[in-house]
């Protein structure tokens, strides 16, 4: 079976745990997130607080947690799912070496790269006040982005593509190749 037969199956398929588990280990390894920057508002700790959740820092969801609630709030489909691993490549391969993110850099880049892939692939897709409210997490008080932020994100990560959002079929065989090998 051919690349392009394999894919027109796998855009068929429903969104599946596997799936998300993916896009969550590619989104994390866009960015080192340095966690001595993520801790040095608590430092020094002792004794060590009580509670453990600094209500001026909400809990944190896994990558997978996040991608997971997004997609249960949004109903996204898989093309568009899945075309948001061109966006986190790209993203990747421009970023410095010496970049770090903190805290929740992961998922303000994986939130942008889905955004981008629904407006881009959709004729109808969320707006930001939508995707704003698909942020916020009902197990993690305090936890989500605010319509600001979620414009900002959008609008920096069109800047750091230089607003290139063009997807091959090439690029959707390259990064969705460990989905379509056992189709094929």
């Amino acid at each position: 079976m051919s690349n392009k037969a394999a894919l027109a199956q796998f855009i068929l398929m429903p969104v599946s745990r596997e799936m998300i588990s993916y896009l969550a280990k590619k989104a994390s390894c866009v960015i080192r997130c340095d966690a001595s920057l993520q801790q040095a508002s608590q430092l020094p700790l002792t004794p060590p607080r009580t509670p453990p959740n600094d209500p001026m820092q909400p809990g944190l969801p896994t990558v997978e947690q996040f991608i997971t609630s997004l997609v249960d709030r949004s109903h996204v489909e898989v093309p568009t799912l899945m075309s948001s691993l061109v966006y986190l490549d790209r993203l990747r391969s421009r970023l410095p070496p010496v970049a770090k993110g903190v805290r929740c850099t992961v998922h303000r880049i994986f939130l942008a790269s889905l955004i981008l892939a629904a407006k881009n692939l959709n004729d109808s897709s969320p707006k930001n006040k939508h995707w704003a409210r698909y942020s916020i997490m009902r197990d993690f008080d305090g936890f989500g982005f605010s319509l600001t932020e979620v414009n900002l994100m959008e609008k920096q990560l069109l800047f750091l593509l230089d607003w290139d959002l063009r997807i091959t079929s090439e690029d959707l065989y390259e990064h969705l190749e460990p989905f379509l090998t056992p189709i094929k």
